[in-house]
């Protein structure tokens, strides 16, 4: 419904304070709570209730209302059972921030204003009646389409269109997925001289880099108030129609999950997971890779690779495994060779979404189903790979293990600090009481290959100042740096210096 549903219905007699002109502004929910700062409960386009017990002057005010505005809430209805009135620091607050701001009279209950709210701001019903009676996304987008007057599209954060009314040119595709990553919906995009609207589908379940969202022709700020409720009711029929497709995914997954676990701990043989693939819909005649990911989360990692494993276009079920999760896919050897660069595009469009975290992606070779326990574990460990390099987005596939960092990515972190520690905490402890450089000066070597020429080139120093240096290097580690089994050990120890977890 629409801010100004609420405040032109007489039986609630609601005293507007600030933002009466923003009637236009949708509701799509309500949240009651007496927390000072209650956003993280928050996921925008709330109407906020509040008793206001959090109240004690205006630094609260300026604190509350600051958090309802990160939050992108819908609008405050204060109550006035405590104070009497809303304090004018909070009036001035929600002027400041430009929060719609109203009294909720003591004859009205939170709990009528939020049934009223709950209520009025249910979908229409012949979206709801068509999904209800087994309409898929693409008809209940034609029917929005038909009353919005424009074409209207479902898009990823993964990047892939999940459905539409039209062709949707890729400048509007690639503009619409910049601004869903960085800015707070609903909003306008515009591209090659085109304007959209994005319209969020509400879900608290996906992180923000697996979610759904709704994109129509057009510019929001030209929107009449009837084209507002279609798409906020079109978002929640696509939430709808996402949580079906989200639950039959779970239900593959899981009987996939306890087979995949089996065959690791070897209580189950190839042609028992084989036959659990077969239930899920994967053919197991037909070539597959696996795929691990790792965001930080099982949860959010599983969703998140159901999500990647959709835009693909491939056949797929996914499951979480250990730490992360990991996926099957199946296709001709020619579509899987492609695989590699398929997630590293798609990884690129979600890893704005991930708000900083890592998302390490690790592929295996191409192999069939009575190679399964080897492909899983060719995956895990290049998945490790890439969370060793620490980028905010890194694929890596089995091509690329035949190197000594598979080596210290799949080594235990005890080992691995203990491995730097006798090598290099002599050296670190000499650096910090000496204020020297030794560490430094030892890896520019190193990367140099030993050239003294080149290394005190990179370093700024004269050769003779560089040959004293690694002579220090020698005499506090007792190691000949002119042996080449020294190098090597010294290398792995720097390597692994940047990437060890701290103690």
């Amino acid at each position: 419904m629409l801010l100004g549903d609420l405040l032109a219905d007489p039986e609630l007699g609601l005293v507007p304070l600030h933002g009466a002109d923003r009637a236009d502004r949708p509701v799509r929910g309500v949240y009651i709570t007496d927390l000072i700062d209650p956003r993280r409960y928050l996921s925008g386009g709330e109407l906020v209730l509040s008793g206001l017990m959090w109240h004690n002057g205006p630094a609260d005010s300026e604190r509350f209302v600051s958090a309802l505005v990160d939050a992108g809430v819908a609008a405050l209805a204060a109550g006035t059972a405590r104070l009497g009135h809303a304090p004018p620091d909070l009036v001035e607050a929600c002027r400041r921030h430009d929060l719609p701001v109203f009294e909720v009279p003591l004859t009205v209950s939170f709990n009528t204003l939020a049934d009223r709210v709950q209520r009025r701001s249910g979908p229409r019903r012949e979206l709801v009646a068509a999904v209800a009676a087994g309409a898929d996304l693409d008809q209940a987008l034609r029917m929005a389409a038909d009353e919005l007057g424009a074409d209207c599209w479902v898009l990823s954060a993964a990047g892939w269109v999940v459905g539409g009314t039209a062709e949707l040119p890729e400048a509007a595709r690639c503009a619409a997925l910049r601004e869903f990553a960085s800015g707070r919906l609903p909003s306008t995009v515009r591209s090659d001289d085109a304007a959209h609207v994005l319209w969020p589908v509400e879900s608290d379940a996906e992180p923000r880099a697996a979610r759904w969202f709704v994109l129509a022709a057009g510019a929001f700020d030209e929107w009449a108030a009837e084209q507002v409720a279609i798409a906020t009711d079109l978002g929640t029929v696509v939430a709808l129609l996402r949580a079906r497709v989200d639950e039959a995914r779970r239900i593959a997954g899981r009987s996939v999950e306890a087979a995949l676990r089996r065959l690791l701990d070897g209580t189950s043989t190839p042609a028992e997971v084989a036959a659990r693939l077969e239930t899920a819909g994967l053919p197991t005649g037909e070539p597959l890779r696996a795929v691990a990911l790792d965001v930080g989360d099982q949860a959010e990692s599983t969703t998140l690779l159901r999500e990647i494993a959709a835009a693909t276009g491939m056949a797929s079920v996914t499951a979480p495994l250990g730490d992360g999760a990991t996926a099957l896919f199946v296709d001709d050897e020619a579509h899987l060779a492609q695989l590699d660069a398929e997630l590293g595009r798609i990884a690129a469009d979600v890893e704005p979404c991930l708000a900083g975290r890592g998302l390490a992606v690790g592929i295996s070779d191409i192999t069939r189903a009575t190679a399964l326990r080897g492909a899983l574990e060719e995956a895990g460990y290049a998945r490790r790979l890439a969370q060793r390099r620490r980028g905010r987005a890194e694929v890596v596939a089995a091509a690329e293990l035949a190197s000594h960092e598979v080596l210290l990515a799949s080594t235990p972190d005890e080992l691995r600090r203990s491995y730097r520690e006798r090598l290099l905490a002599d050296l670190i402890a000499y650096d910090a009481a000496h204020h020297s450089e030794l560490v430094r000066t030892l890896r520019t070597f190193l990367d140099c290959s030993g050239s003294w020429s080149r290394c005190a080139k990179q370093l700024h120093v004269h050769v003779n100042t560089l040959r004293y240096r690694i002579q220090r290097v020698e005499e506090i580690t007792g190691r000949d740096l002119a042996d080449f089994p020294s190098r090597v050990d010294f290398y792995l120890a720097l390597e692994l210096d940047h990437t060890t977890p701290p103690d």
